[in-house]
């Protein structure tokens, strides 16, 4: 029997290792570097933005409320529908420049949907803008979000708020 110098065979495997190594982070550097630069939200490498947004003190969303009978309002959880409402941002960011067409299909399903969970009487789904200050505050706890009637979706179709 030769004995195997094992100095010799660990350098080699070291080198080999290292070869790969430098591959490897040069291919992931590239990767990182091409969906920059081509702005590709792909994964592993997405939510570029996540913290290169401006944040500011001024924070807006969008509410929707059932309002069943003469006047009680419900919270109508839109996000909550199964399958294409779930962004409901989303939804709203282009409601205003879908067609009529479009925003009466949206609307009657929100309002069947509404009709379904509070019942009957269930008269109209009202679309709120919602604005609040993070740093407003009453005492410990934060202030009341101020809310603007945006849409309103009833049996008649939707209507836009003057």
């Amino acid at each position: 029997m030769t004995p195997v110098n094992e100095g010799t065979s660990s350098a080699r495997a070291g080198a080999a290792t290292q070869r790969h190594a430098r591959a490897f982070v040069g291919v992931f550097l590239a990767t990182i570097v091409v969906c920059a630069l081509a702005t590709w939200n792909l994964w592993p490498f997405s939510n570029w933005d996540l913290f290169s947004r401006l944040r500011t003190d001024r924070q807006t969303g969008w509410e929707a409320l059932a309002v069943v009978g003469a006047s009680r309002e419900r919270a109508y959880p839109i996000a909550s529908l199964p399958d294409g409402y779930r962004g409901f941002a989303l939804v709203m960011s282009d409601f205003a420049r879908d067609s009529v067409a479009q925003r009466d299909a949206v609307c009657e399903t929100w309002l069947r949907d509404a009709t379904r969970r509070f019942g009957l009487r269930t008269r109209r789904v009202s679309i709120f803008h919602v604005e609040w200050l993070l740093l407003d505050r009453r005492g410990n706890r934060e202030a009341p979000p101020h809310l603007t009637l945006a849409w309103t979706c009833s049996a008649k179709g939707v209507r836009e708020a003057a």
